[in-house]
């Protein structure tokens, strides 16, 4: 028992470690996900608990709507507050009913129904009746302006401070000069259920007396449907199984329920009797939020539910990783005792292998070789070996002495070519050795074999030829090795010969020993051709100094220099060492490469990164401008339409009481400035709106589709918004002359773009004052099958040798400002994937002109006028 234990300990240590480590991380992936369970919860309920507290600020800001109503207008009928209250009860389904409701100091005999007036202006006149004793008089809050969803108690005429629970309201609210709210009381409504609401009351003061010190005029008075309020709150956001219980702090322990909120997902919840959570939420994770409602404190409970949505699909991952990581281990262990017993048997076959060999060496028999002899006239077989039953199959009879039995295990050609061999032998009594080739059955299948048969001449005393002896020895692989090396020798041979890159062996002295091609011109003599000269003379320092490290460290070195005509290149030193010495280098192998297109590629993917870069930010900025621009322009068009219906009323109240002023100006001047104001807002917003649409379609990700059919006017008039502040910096005249129609062209929108902008802020900077002109032109050539857009600027212009360089990589005129030298030369690459040319004129005195040659796209047109591709359709279409 102990030795198996010992024997596969790895095993039962991989098992017992894997089931741990297995264990652990089950454990550690449920920590995980209840951490994110909770997370989620608490982003939930922090949801719901300020959308309730937000739907509770806007219907407390209703009253403070009407009573703004109030002091604007001191005279309001009836229809006036119905239409005013009726438009707040729509936009806020939780309002039940919205009422004003003086307050009045009247003999206690007076009628409590004949109410007259139906504003402040009536109120404050009722206060000020004669007064009485305070005996004889009563204060009394009848309701005389009302707007409700329903019929319900509260009809006109009614004396709301009859209530015991309103009265202590309004004191309150009066006291306070702000709203005050009720706990929840139940509103009774003839031929409908009874509804549970809260009261909130808002002191409206006297014109003079706005900041309070008095009595108020009157209460405007709203009452809120609990039940509606919270689901009007929560019914917006995304079911989640989170239930809300809202309770009033204020109030006593009996009073304190207001509402409770079932998950759409559990929606037979209910609370208790006592306005508790429901018993199977108990447990449950909650948060606990108290917000302000008037003069009261709210609490608000959320509760998770056993439904709430969390990262459904993998709240049973851990059971996933303990299970894949039980059968790894098992199957890890499962193969640890596999291979130990594996082991086992390969070591009992070894020591068998090795007994026997024992045996063989003693009985000087080799398994490889099969030894042979012949008397002198090759007529009798002697002996031949038992490995030859591997060459000529277990059936050959090795006691039969014919030497038909060596030979007849060849063909006939081989056949022939050994027995001359012999025959050679016994003439000049001359050793052989000569490889035949042997076709042997194997399990139904001819596999060929190569021997290396070789004879041996044996003398007798008196120096004639006894016997003659030899050995067969099996060199098939040997032969395959040889012939593979070859043949990888000479292949290795032809990709180093047809090598791009220049490479050579070298002495530590940077002699050349060996190079993959000829030089292109003599590197010092015949006898001793120097590497260095092969590079510019001012890298050969630093080359030859490199080379010293090689041979030194043993180590890799390489090194890049630039060369003429904007090329780059890399120099590799490869140290080779000494087969029979590892840590002597002996020579080193040098390659140069030209990297001139990487270091391109790189520049170019730089360029393109901060491009990419530059799209995200412009799609940001376009989506925080757009969301206020829309705002402007939705009230833009609704000031202009109120300015409109309001100029007739002003005009006959100018007919009527003549002339007046309005912000300083006269009607007749505020006329035009008024609806000059409201139109240019319009036009900008609008003009804001597509410098947005431009910098949407910047930041969009180019996917290098050349299928899209692009419209050069269009793509030219985006550019020129696109760059209106760097034009307004640079020049004070830019034009752009397009004709009436332009066929469209084959390609890439994006990069269309893209090379447009770089030619025409290329012609700005190359302005040397403001006064100086920038003019863009787009038209047929005249063949009418290719447009032809010419930028031309009124710079400095451009010398000869500038000219020759243009479109090189990295050749740049700014290198002082930033520029890295790609932009031309990437725009060429795009015109000439677009199938087009990229021409330049210039001179000292006339500024440049840069003409972009394009092909005009052979699509054709359908009925409506739409130009029909494969590609995307772009016609009168803004990104």
């Amino acid at each position: 028992m102990f030795d198996n234990l010992r024997k596969y300990a790895a095993a039962y240590a991989v098992a017992i470690g894997g089931i741990l480590l297995t264990c652990l991380s089950s454990w550690n992936v449920r920590q995980e996900l209840q951490s994110s369970h909770r997370k989620e919860f608490q982003w939930a309920a922090s949801d719901r608990i300020e959308s309730v507290r937000a739907v509770v600020d806007q219907g407390l800001d209703a009253l403070l709507e009407i009573r703004g109503l109030f002091y604007a207008a001191q005279e309001i009928d009836e229809s006036e507050f119905s239409v005013f209250a009726d438009s707040i009860l729509q936009r806020r389904p939780y309002i039940e009913s919205l009422l004003w409701a003086p307050l009045l100091t009247a003999p206690r005999q007076a009628s409590t129904t004949a109410i007259s007036g139906n504003g402040p202006a009536t109120a404050a006149a009722a206060s000020a009746a004669p007064a009485t004793t305070g005996s004889e008089r009563a204060t009394r809050i009848p309701v005389v302006l009302t707007a409700s969803r329903t019929l319900s108690a509260l009809a006109t005429g009614v004396d709301l401070n009859a209530t015991g629970e309103l009265a202590a309201l309004f004191e309150r609210a009066a006291a306070s000069g702000k709203i005050a709210v009720s706990g929840r009381m139940q509103l009774a409504r003839p031929g409908h259920k009874d509804l549970s609401v809260i009261y909130a009351a808002l002191p409206v003061q006297a014109p003079g007396n706005a900041r309070g010190g008095g009595p108020p005029l009157g209460f405007v008075l709203g009452v809120y449907d609990i039940e509606e309020l919270v689901h009007f709150a929560i019914k917006l956001l995304e079911p989640r199984g989170v239930e809300v219980l809202v309770r009033d702090e204020t109030a006593g322990d009996d009073a304190q329920f207001l509402h409770f909120y079932a998950s759409r997902l559990e929606p037979g919840s209910t609370a208790t009797a006592t306005g508790s959570l429901p018993e199977q939420d108990q447990n449950q994770p909650r948060m606990v939020a108290t917000i302000r409602v008037g003069d009261r404190s709210w609490s608000v409970t959320c509760v998770a539910t056993h439904t709430f949505r969390s990262a459904e699909a993998f709240t049973e991952a851990h059971w996933s990783v303990m299970v894949s990581g039980l059968l790894f281990t098992a199957l890890l262990s499962f193969y640890l005792v596999r291979s130990r017993r594996e082991l086992d048997k390969r070591s009992r076959l070894a020591t068998t292998i090795f007994e026997r060999e024992e045996l063989l060496r003693q009985l000087a028999k080799t398994v490889d070789v099969v030894f042979w002899a012949t008397n002198a006239e090759a007529t009798r077989l002697e002996y031949i070996g038992p490995a030859f039953r591997q060459i000529a199959g277990d059936e050959a009879g090795l006691d039969s002495s014919s030497p038909s039995l060596l030979l007849d295990v060849f063909a006939p050609e081989e056949r022939r070519v050994l027995s001359a061999a012999i025959a050679d032998l016994q003439a000049n009594a001359g050793r052989f050795a000569v490889i035949l080739p042997v076709s042997r059955a194997h399990r139904g299948e001819r596999a060929l074999r190569w021997l290396r048969v070789c004879g041996f001449p044996v003398r007798a005393p008196g120096r004639h030829l006894s016997r003659i002896v030899g050995f067969c020895e099996d060199i098939t692989e040997h032969k395959l090795a040889e012939d593979a090396l070859r043949d990888s020798e000479a292949k290795l041979r032809t990709l180093f010969n047809h090598s791009p890159d220049l490479i050579f062996t070298v002495d530590d002295q940077a002699r050349i020993l060996f190079a993959n091609k000829p030089l292109p011109y003599p590197l010092g003599t015949a006898d001793e051709k120097r590497s260095e000269l092969a590079l510019p003379a001012h890298v050969r320092d630093a080359y030859r100094q490199r080379l010293r490290q090689v041979f030194a460290s043993g180590q890799i070195e390489h090194c890049q220099y630039t060369a003429g005509h904007a090329t780059w290149w890399e120099i590799r030193m490869v140290p080779i060492s000494s087969a029979n010495a590892a840590n002597t280098v002996t020579a080193a192998m040098v390659v140069i490469t030209d990297i001139t297109e990487n270091r391109q590629l790189q520049w170019q993917a730089i360029r393109s990164a901060r491009l990419a870069s530059l799209g995200v930010l412009s799609a940001g900025i376009a989506h925080e401008i757009s969301n206020p621009n829309h705002a402007i322009m939705a009230n833009a068009a609704l000031l202009a339409r109120i300015w409109q219906d309001t100029l007739p009323i002003l005009a006959e109240y100018q007919h009527e009481q003549g002339d007046f002023l309005l912000a300083g100006l006269s009607f007749v001047q505020a006329r035009e400035t008024i609806s000059r104001g409201t139109a240019d807002i319009a036009e900008n917003a609008k003009r804001i709106q597509k410098i947005i649409g431009n910098l949407k379609h910047l930041g969009k990700q180019d996917r290098g589709d050349m299928d899209e059919l692009a419209d050069i006017a269009k793509i030219l008039n985006a550019v020129l918004t696109l760059l209106d502040a760097r034009i307004e910096k640079h020049t004070d005249s830019l034009t752009l002359d397009l004709p009436a129609t332009l066929p469209r062209v084959r390609g890439n929108v994006q990069q269309l773009e893209q090379v447009f902008i770089n030619v025409i802020v290329n012609a700005l900077e190359s302005l040397p004052n403001r006064s100086r002109s920038v003019s863009v032109s787009a038209a047929l050539d005249r063949t009418g099958k290719r447009i032809v857009v010419r930028v031309e600027d009124q710079g400095a212009g451009m010398s000869a040798d500038i000219m020759a360089q243009l479109g090189e990589p990295f050749f740049t005129t700014k290198a002082e400002s930033g520029g890295t030298g790609l932009g031309l030369s990437i725009s060429s690459s795009i015109v000439e994937k677009h199938g087009g040319r990229l021409r330049f004129e210039s001179s000292n005195s006339s500024g440049t002109t840069v003409s972009i040659d394009l092909p005009v796209s052979n699509a054709h047109e359908s009925d409506d006028g739409r130009f029909v591709s494969r590609g995307r359709d772009l016609h009168d279409k803004e990104e």
